[in-house]
């Protein structure tokens, strides 16, 4: 089993801190930070002195002990880090009485110095609410709501079935022809470029960066967020790994956000660019604001939103989709009735396109089934709360991260009977999807006003994806010695993005006919 970077290095550290002649003021400083309020903080694990329960935030899938530790505190569970509370929510009622209901103290972020470190800053998902952010998440909004996504769907469609020819051709790399897909997308979407090679950069980058998001941003990780003085460590002593990491990938990061931005630019002074985010926003700079100090505020604006952008599409979709391919390997009956619904309202006599998605109920209910059973953001992103707070009477104080315990919701036995079973049919009630069940969807992309704007369009390229496979493939698993599906046997990664560690499955065509739907349609 790897281990964790705190796990690397986090107990020599903790030596360190104990010969420290500063030791006497952390325990004041934990102390001092303890509140005495009159109402009692939401119960929790007992906590260590000074470092609190990051102890438990270690280790393999932490979501599965705070998930336990619902059962027995509660869906409020309180957790003491060495400088602030954090405050875990078990289920989608207290999460969206918080997150939802009360947006206006529970919508910002805490400022990590790992973000600064590593480059992410930048990164609207992830900054505190402020000015900043609202400019940021209406250059954003403006090209991902409901009613102009639309008009990607052709690149959604080209891209798909381009996946669909390429594990036709060249059947075993899944995972990476999946992350092409989805990368691809993205980046035509938003720079006007195209991918043709499961290796280019474009690819190697946005994995990279995503990578170090991943890594960086747990609370348990990194301990310089919690013991500011850390910084001032050199990269090679005890403590001073985070130097080493986030030095590392920074490079990927700025990469990622300034490389596609600058190619768009090279094609408009040129002549040679296509429609596409970051030519509309430019175009719209330039027409309002040309000549001025302006432009340049609206041209880093247009530079950070698509650089989130491209990170966002090689995340959520990507993980719901190689957990799509581990499930349904296992589960022939779910391939066989998706089947029966695709040949049904496609025909076997061309591929589906985005207009079908309505009609396939089964297909939608598979789509959200994957969101739900393996969700990509376990533990979502942490929220912070600007004022003291009550809540079924108990203090929540100002400053705490709010972490909603995204796992715990999507495997709520009272939302999703028998959780860890992989059933699309829970979501259908008369063969059509059942408006009274819970979607993922409102939990898996987020909360409040920090929801994911790029929800409906991923949505849509996962729904696409599940039918454009099933159409025309079967998905086998592959067998270990003893002939037992080696799906069986997947894990999920730990961070704060969650993938399958492996994708032990094969697409096999249909038929002949399937097989020639490919060649002639891709």
């Amino acid at each position: 089993m790897s281990q964790t970077p705190l796990q690397d290095y986090g107990f020599k550290f903790i030596l360190t801190c104990l010969s420290l002649s500063g030791l006497s003021l952390l325990i004041k400083q934990f102390r001092r930070l303890k509140p005495q309020p009159s109402l009692p903080l939401p119960p929790g694990p007992r906590a260590l002195p000074i470092v609190g329960n990051l102890l438990d935030l270690t280790g393999e899938q932490p979501w599965l002990k705070l998930t336990d530790w619902h059962r027995i505190y509660g869906n409020l569970l309180h957790l003491q880090l060495p400088r602030r509370s954090m405050i875990v929510l078990g289920n989608a009622q207290v999460t969206l009485d918080l997150l939802e209901k009360r947006s206006a103290i529970y919508s910002s972020r805490p400022r990590l110095i790992m973000d600064e470190l590593v480059g992410w800053d930048f990164n609207l998902g992830i900054m505190p609410y402020s000015s900043t952010w609202r400019e940021h998440r209406k250059g954003i909004h403006e090209y991902f709501h409901l009613g102009v996504v639309a008009r990607y769907h052709s690149i959604q469609v080209q891209e798909t079935r381009a996946f669909l020819r390429r594990s036709l051709i060249n059947p075993g790399d899944q995972e990476q022809h999946l992350r092409q897909l989805f990368i691809a997308t993205i980046v035509q979407i938003v720079y006007g470029r195209q991918i043709i090679d499961m290796h280019d950069e474009y690819i190697t980058t946005a994995q990279k960066a995503v990578e170090s998001f991943s890594i960086t941003r747990f609370a348990g990780t990194f301990w310089v967020e919690h013991f500011p003085f850390q910084r001032y460590l050199p990269s090679w002593a005890p403590g001073g790994k985070f130097k080493r990491v986030a030095k590392y990938y920074r490079h990927f990061v700025e990469k990622m956000r300034d490389m596609p931005f600058e190619f768009t630019k090279t094609e408009i002074a040129n002549g040679n660019a296509v429609d596409s985010v970051a030519r509309s926003m430019m175009a719209k700079a330039q027409d309002k604001y040309g000549g001025t100090k302006l432009y340049e505020e609206q041209e880093t604006i247009a530079r950070n939103v698509t650089g989130v952008a491209y990170a966002a599409g090689a995340d959520t979709t990507t993980s719901a989709s190689l957990w799509f391919l581990v499930a349904t390997s296992l589960d022939a009956e779910i391939q066989r009735r998706a089947q029966a619904e695709l040949d049904q309202v496609v025909g076997q006599s061309r591929l589906p396109d985005m207009e079908d998605l309505e009609s396939l109920d089964y297909i939608k209910a598979i789509a959200l089934e994957s969101l739900r059973w393996r969700p990509v953001l376990p533990f979502g992103l942490d929220h912070m709360v600007i004022t003291d707070d009550e809540y079924e009477g108990y203090l929540i104080p100002k400053g705490s991260l709010i972490v909603p315990n995204a796992w715990a919701m999507l495997h709520d036995p009272v939302d999703y009977p028998s959780p860890e079973d992989f059933k699309p049919e829970r979501f259908l009630k008369d063969g059509r999807l059942d408006p009274t069940i819970r979607s993922p969807a409102t939990i898996a992309f987020g909360f409040g006003r920090r929801i994911c704007p790029g929800r409906h369009l991923a949505l849509n390229s996962l729904t696409l994806f599940v039918a454009s496979v099933l159409h025309v493939y079967n998905i086998k698993p592959h067998l270990g010695e003893n002939g037992e599906p080696l799906s069986k046997k997947v894990e999920a990664t730990s961070g704060v993005l969650s993938y399958p560690d492996a994708v032990p499955c094969v697409l096999i065509p249909r038929s002949e006919q399937s097989k020639q739907l490919i060649l002639d349609e891709t």
